[in-house]
């Protein structure tokens, strides 16, 4: 596709008043402590309220709702996906976390609050649930036969009760509405990245941004519960304009 027709595209494009010129927002890690530390985190879905999230974007990781949202506690993370294009020809700025390009349905295959330890069809173990040991056969009571051998200490998996199993169970499904799961980096002071999704037309060397309060985009009148100093203005690979940014608090 080419990049007249990515025009736009973007919450922070030229159009908006940011600095992408054609397609989405990208990021160039430089210095991102979590690919060391493991802080990396894609296991909760993107609230339903999301239909874009972009490379360079910020949220929240709301663990207590089970969301990425814009409002959770904590912190603000690096949304940072795997760049997936199909085709030869396609650029990194053809890239985002599209909710119409997801259809996720099942959470998990299990959902532990359908478990059920309960259900038994038969026991070989010499006794019944209930301890007893006899069973009613035509009106008269007849002993069961133990089948089983005991618990070995080296067989630790070994079960002797083969048919007291765990019940039927449900998967667990996508909250309502939501469809995606993205990749996010927690960031820390002294991070390095270059970046186009900020919402500024110009920037300069010393400015410092932080996540806009209402969709996590960079600028100058964000929340200030973190900042990045633009320690150089640049170029990405496509020669769209960005900057290097380096977390200083």
């Amino acid at each position: 596709m080419h990049k007249d027709k990515l025009v736009g595209f973007s919450q922070a494009s030229v159009e908006n008043g940011g600095f992408v010129e054609f397609g989405y927002g990208q990021v160039e890690p430089n210095h991102l402590s979590a690919q060391r530390t493991a802080q990396i985190y894609a296991q909760l879905p993107a609230d339903a309220d999301i239909n874009v999230l972009e490379q360079g974007q910020f949220v929240k990781y709301d663990y207590a709702k089970g969301l990425v949202n814009f409002e959770g506690a904590g912190e603000w993370m690096l949304v940072y996906n795997e760049t997936k294009l199909y085709r030869d020809f396609q650029m990194d700025a053809e890239f985002a976390m599209l909710k119409d390009n997801y259809v996720a349905r099942v959470y998990s295959p299990l959902d532990h609050d359908t478990l059920n330890w309960d259900k038994q069809s038969r026991y070989y173990g010499g006794k019944l649930k209930d301890g007893s040991t006899e069973v009613d056969w035509n009106g008269e009571k007849k002993p069961f036969e133990k089948v089983t051998a005991g618990p070995d200490m080296y067989e630790l998996h070994y079960n002797e009760d083969p048919f007291h199993f765990e019940g039927r169970s449900k998967e667990k499904m996508m909250p309502a509405g939501t469809t995606m799961v993205p990749r996010v980096f927690k960031t820390n002071v002294g991070d390095i990245f270059t970046t186009n999704m900020v919402a500024e037309a110009e920037l300069a060397v010393g400015d410092v941004l932080s996540p806009r309060a209402a969709d996590g985009i960079l600028c100058k009148a964000g929340d200030g519960s973190m900042s990045w100093q633009v320690v150089k203005v640049y170029n990405l690979a496509d020669r769209q304009k960005a900057v290097k940014i380096m977390r200083i608090a």
